[in-house]
């Protein structure tokens, strides 16, 4: 038997459509269970950063200025569209170099135990779409979380609803979402779900708890 029949014999060839193909590379490289990970922990991630800078924004903008308030406003909209941006760049590109890097090591060491080259082989080839698809979940899914949470906010501009409102209605949706993903974790675990659901809000109400301790002994609210 040839070395090229050998290497699909151990690792198959991927058949299929491009989505089949993606799912086998995934299941090959245990690429699945990473990505579910990154889904949940960035979700949650990215959900906390936004209501900590809309607690921030609901906190400090002064309503008895219009003027002011509607520039500080615009401030924390543009933060938060920033950061929400920068949380997709920053998730794609540091989750694939690092995947990358880990992944390339690995072939390495599996083909030196093998006393064969390994970087032409349909491991190889499944560990470059893992790393690829482990990326755009970690970035994409604080990105879309976060930007999910900020979608009340968009409306302030255009009069449909007052800012203090687009607040307390993106503060809604992300407990919601926090709460979610712990459902999420929870079936994940296949535990109580409840409990897991219980324990993402309670993360969200302590943050508004030290957001609203430290405005007060710093004397930031506006």
């Amino acid at each position: 038997m040839s070395e090229s029949e050998e290497d699909n014999k151990t690792y198959p060839t991927f058949e299929g459509g491009r989505i089949q193909r993606i799912m086998r590379a995934l299941e090959l490289t245990q690429g699945v269970e990473i990505a579910r990970r990154y889904l949940a922990m960035n979700a949650f991630d990215g959900a906390l950063t936004m209501l900590g800078l809309i607690l921030g924004g609901l906190i400090t903008i002064n309503p008895a200025n219009p003027t002011e308030a509607s520039l500080q406003f615009n401030a924390i909209l543009l933060a938060a569209a920033g950061t929400s941006i920068a949380m997709a760049i920053s998730g794609f590109s540091g989750s694939y170099l690092t995947e990358s890097a880990e992944r390339d090591r690995e072939v390495g060491e599996i083909g030196k135990a093998m006393l064969s080259d390994m970087s032409d082989s349909m491991y190889a080839k499944a560990t470059k779409t893992t790393s690829v698809v482990v990326a755009l979940v970690d970035g994409a899914s604080p990105a879309i979380a976060a930007f999910i949470i900020i979608i009340p906010l968009f409306f302030v501009p255009g009069g449909l609803i007052g800012y203090r409102m687009a607040f307390y209605m993106a503060i809604a949706i992300c407990l919601i979402l926090l709460f979610s993903l712990g459902l999420f974790l929870g079936s994940i675990s296949k535990k109580n779900m409840w409990a897991y659901g219980a324990k993402t809000l309670f993360a969200g109400i302590m943050t508004a708890i030290l957001m609203l301790l430290i405005s007060y002994f710093t004397g930031a609210a506006g």
